[in-house]
């Protein structure tokens, strides 16, 4: 019986995808691959009578198919290492010679930089590329948001890191971001939360600097919670007439005490709790306690923890 190599088979689901991709080319040079690996474009082109840019674009379509075969995702997220990865210097010279959708990428990336991209960008690119399968034209939309973000953070001069990319990477894929589409929305949302945290945080006298990751959390989970910006400033305006300053915890204490009661905006919270008076015009001690407990039970467990 003849030996039998694994790698050199084509799987069925493979097949499949061949036969559905109607492209005689790339069939053709999937089985000349199984039986040739490794062979360069210049070789196949001439065994198989095709110009070089017929099986560069082959190789193309075929790299895009047995990516797409990888297997599904299971419910554990991808981390990014504590160090960047390390790939063989052949395995990236590989990865450019043998699939010319890479290119583009590194021409993306060298413009984003201004200069030719160090030894971690490129092992960024390849486990981005490789790892984590993200296709390329999603991978060149990454590389511009990282720019832009890093951008607007720290100034027109600032570049992305390869840790900063990678980072991100590895959040898009937790979040399943693989096409365009998805990417597009994913930067839209992004766009608008940050507009919402601008806003909130100007309400609060927080203005021309960046939130801390802290101070962004808080608000983020005030907008998850479902609250308008009139509730939160008038939590706000509570913690200050009750601390003297602006407490991060007594005022989250606040917001999720109301979140409880399912409290989200002014009117509801007025309604619920009244004016703090009595029919008689009076002020009304039970409320006044009732808030006055919230706050210090707060303020006895967190401390100063602002």
């Amino acid at each position: 019986m003849a030996d039998k190599k694994e790698e050199n088979c084509i799987s069925p689901a493979a097949a499949d995808a061949l036969i559905a991709a109607h492209d005689g080319d790339t069939a053709l040079l999937a089985l000349y691959l199984a039986r040739h690996p490794g062979a360069d474009d210049e070789t196949a082109a001439a065994v198989l009578c095709r110009t070089r840019a017929e099986i560069a674009n082959a190789r193309e379509k075929l790299g895009r198919i047995l990516r797409a075969e990888k297997p599904a995702r299971t419910d554990k997220p991808f981390y990014p290492t504590d160090e960047p990865v390390e790939y063989p210097v052949k395995d990236i010279v590989r990865t450019f010679e043998g699939d010319n959708a890479f290119q583009p990428i590194m021409d993306e990336l060298t413009r984003i930089l201004g200069t030719t991209p160090s030894r971690a960008y490129l092992n960024t690119l390849v486990d981005i590329y490789d790892h984590l399968g993200m296709p390329p034209e999603v991978i060149m939309v990454l590389l511009n948001y990282c720019s832009d973000e890093i951008r607007r953070r720290f100034g027109s001069e600032r570049r992305p890191s390869a840790r900063q990319i990678s980072e991100e990477a590895y959040a898009w894929a937790n979040r399943e971001i693989l096409t365009l589409e998805q990417a597009d929305e994913y930067i839209a949302a992004s766009a608008k939360r940050r507009e919402d945290k601008s806003r909130i945080a100007a309400l609060m006298g927080i203005r021309g600097r960046e939130l801390s990751r802290t101070e962004s959390k808080y608000l983020e989970s005030w907008i998850e919670m479902g609250f308008d910006d009139e509730a939160i400033a008038a939590a706000f305006d509570r913690t200050l007439t009750n601390t003297g300053a602006l407490k991060w915890p007594y005022l989250n204490g606040i917001l999720k005490n109301w979140h409880a009661k399912g409290l989200h905006d002014a009117a509801a919270i007025e309604a619920s709790e009244g004016k703090r008076q009595t029919s008689a015009g009076r002020t009304d001690p039970k409320k006044e306690d009732e808030d006055e407990d919230i706050g210090t039970k707060i303020e006895q467990y967190w401390g100063d923890k602002a």
